[in-house]
């Protein structure tokens, strides 16, 4: 009898231990996808879905004979904010409406995804409704969602990671389990992400999904923003299954960040494309301008000097070193990309051009907004304090997001002051026909 009720006590303690070797070995206890949103299988009429997300140059694009681009660069909320205020910018300038491309990574995703979703439901983009759907607190919604039953049990037990807890976040904020089919076609949506299969930039289109035997017409843009935005040390990777073949392969995603910060890269892709052996002004004969939109912050930690300990709150969960040494990465390679560019120094000047491969050796205008213009611009000191220093993380206080849409505010007005707005500020130039832009 004694032996049996040891053994009935004994029991719960090794499946509980057995549960957690399993935890440590990386196995999943119940088999299946547990992940929300997990790509599926193309179908036999799917070949027919196109989206938004594709590097296909057609008559939407060419109708107007000019070429506008937006990169939204990544850094959480800052850079969402930041992103969506500067659009708002552009709208009250009518340049907004002549997007043809969004190329977005990591934070700068959520306004890139958002504005053509409030179009398709007839919703306004306004100041009121974007700052209330770009101030949501992100994180703590995140951290919130952990604690409910569900979630901890799917954690532990299945495929399922602190991502998709994340995407539960996306969706009941701003998505509501809208897909790419649910996008309207234009402007031209690509959502950057990096490959942890082989380091390589992964963009979400019909023709990466295609490769899959996938269909991105069906896939939640939820997922999509989450992968783009699942920076290492706070995120799992996000997983995409390869169909078509008898032995499953995956694909795993990670932050767009490492690969490029601006969601320039795929920007030039889509113009190569466009080009092809052509030349620039045939194809956009009135003009060829992309808006860089840079929410990249101070790098400094001088706080730090001033105290004992680094960790904060958000520590106890994931180590913010880790973003840390993540942002000295994206410093060095967006110092790259500008120059590349041509944005000589890249923290004062605003004007670059894309290197593209043109026959006849023409170039698309660069307009480079960037948070770390303020300081060199007069009267905006304590402004360029203060928003520099906010945090990457995906929250904001409604001070810090204040700032940022007074720093869009400002530094459009600068380019509108210099007349780089202008139609003629952007025609599309050649070797032959070039002129000194006074920058």
């Amino acid at each position: 009898m004694q032996h049996a009720q040891h053994r009935r006590g004994t029991m719960p303690t090794v499946v509980l231990l057995a549960g957690l070797i399993c935890v440590i070995m990386g196995c999943e206890i119940l088999p299946g996808h547990w992940r929300p949103g997990w790509n599926r299988e193309a179908g036999p009429t799917d070949a027919q879905l196109r989206t938004a997300g594709s590097w296909h140059l057609g008559p939407l694009e060419t109708e107007d004979e000019r070429f506008v681009g937006l990169t939204i660069s990544g850094g959480g909320s800052r850079a969402a904010n930041f992103g969506a205020a500067v659009m708002l910018e552009l709208d009250r300038r009518g340049w907004l409406p002549l997007v043809d491309v969004v190329s977005a990574v990591s934070g700068g995703t959520l306004p890139a995804t958002y504005y053509p979703l409030l179009k398709k439901r007839g919703a306004s983009f306004d100041e009121a409704t974007v700052k209330a759907a770009m101030g949501a607190d992100f994180q703590g919604k995140w951290l919130w969602r952990w604690l409910l039953p569900h979630n901890i049990f799917r954690y532990w037990f299945t495929d399922f990671t602190r991502s998709d807890i994340m995407v539960q976040v996306f969706n009941a904020t701003l998505y509501d389990e809208a897909t790419f089919g649910d996008l309207p076609l234009r402007p031209k949506l690509l959502l950057n992400a990096t490959t942890r299969n082989d380091h390589t930039r992964f963009t979400f289109t019909d023709e990466s999904f295609d490769r899959l035997h996938s269909t991105l017409a069906h896939y939640r843009v939820a997922n999509a923003v989450n992968a783009s935005s699942a920076f290492p040390g706070a995120f799992d990777d996000v997983t995409l299954e390869q169909y078509g073949s008898d032995t499953p392969r995956y694909v795993h995603l990670y932050d767009g960040g490492p690969m490029d910060n601006l969601g320039v890269q795929a920007m030039i892709e889509y113009l190569q494309r466009a080009v092809a052996g052509r030349s620039l002004s045939d194809v956009f004969p009135r003009g060829c301008v992309v808006f860089v939109v840079d929410a990249t912050p101070d790098t400094d930690n001088d706080g730090l000097a001033h105290r004992k300990s680094s960790r904060t709150t958000i520590d106890y969960f994931v180590n913010t070193n880790a973003l840390d040494s993540v942002d000295a990465m994206l410093t060095a390679s967006r110092m790259s990309l500008l120059k590349g560019m041509g944005v000589g120094t890249v923290d004062r000047d605003t004007v670059g051009f894309l290197p593209l491969s043109d026959r006849d050796r023409c170039r698309c205008e660069v307009r480079h907004i960037a948070l770390r213009h303020l300081p060199y611009l007069d009267e905006q000191d304590e402004l360029a304090d203060r928003a520099l220093k906010i945090s990457t993380s995906f929250h904001v206080t409604e001070a810090e997001q204040a700032d940022l849409f007074v720093a869009a505010k400002v530094l459009v007005n600068e380019l509108e002051e210099r007349h780089l707005l202008s139609d003629a500020s952007v025609a599309t130039q050649c070797e032959a026909t070039r002129r000194p832009h006074g920058d």
